[in-house]
């Protein structure tokens, strides 16, 4: 190649690889600060949403998996339209509840763990609450478009930092919050809903046995992954584990 041509295209070269290069650093910098595009929710008039909660309103959406025959099978359900906590009740919310309830003041608002199904159901109950049904929590964890994520559709999100051993605040990682607003459901501490575990074929003896959990960790010894919107999850109701807590729900009627 002639000197002169080469000597014409260093420069080109050169401006091409920091372009190139300012081009990734905009990506990444994109992806850390991904947004969940939300669904656009309008409360009937007169409706007061209680402080910490987000009213999700009636209609169809699509619930299981076509893969997942313990699920519903992807098909359109229909739910009322009720209030969910926007968070999972956190160890500071729960010790004005159990006075005796311990925990360090570092940890104040992480999702409060080693609490039974009962024990849970009982704290909802003194807020005038409930535990909320699988529909409930499918349907504000994934939406209306049957996403795989709460965060996005069918696309592991970045890990950004998230080891997952550990359980984190409830306010954290707007950036995994679901279309609805509702933080934590796929990716910090299973939760208790308030049904029995069933499932087509079951055997009538069992039905009772375990309590239906969501939007934990799929853990390992050495793995992690999250748990799909879908993924259906069971624990015998006296249960008291460091990676079980829960959330509450109201009708909203």
């Amino acid at each position: 190649m002639p000197q002169k041509l080469t000597n014409i295209l260093k420069p080109i070269t050169l401006v091409s690889l920091r372009f190139l290069s300012f081009a990734f650093i905009l990506l990444l910098f994109a992806c850390d600060s991904y947004e969940v595009v939300q669904i656009e929710v309008d409360v009937p008039a007169g409706l007061q949403v209680p402080e910490d909660m987000v009213y999700i309103p009636a209609g169809d959406f699509i619930m299981g998996h076509k893969e997942e025959p313990r699920t519903r099978l992807g098909k359109s359900v229909a739910s009322d339209a009720y209030f969910i906590d926007r968070y999972e009740v956190s160890r500071e919310q729960f010790k004005k509840f159990k006075p005796k309830y311990t925990f360090s003041p570092k940890s104040a608002l992480y999702p409060v763990t080693h609490v039974s199904y009962w024990e849970s159901l009982e704290f909802c109950k003194a807020q005038g609450k409930r535990l909320p049904t699988e529909i409930e929590w499918e349907k504000a964890a994934r939406g209306t478009d049957g996403r795989k994520w709460p965060w996005w559709n069918f696309v592991d999100h970045p890990n950004n930092g998230f080891s997952g051993f550990m359980s984190e605040p409830v306010d954290k990682r707007k950036e995994w919050i679901s279309p609805y607003g509702v933080y934590g459901m796929g990716h910090n501490v299973w939760e208790w809903i308030g049904e029995g575990y069933t499932y087509p074929g079951q055997p009538e003896d069992e039905r009772e046995l375990f309590k239906v959990i969501r939007g934990g960790l799929l853990q390992t010894h050495i793995t992690i992954k999250f748990s799909p919107t879908y993924y259906r999850n069971w624990m015998k109701p006296d249960s008291k584990l460091n990676f079980i807590g829960f959330r509450c729900a109201k009708d909203a009627n």
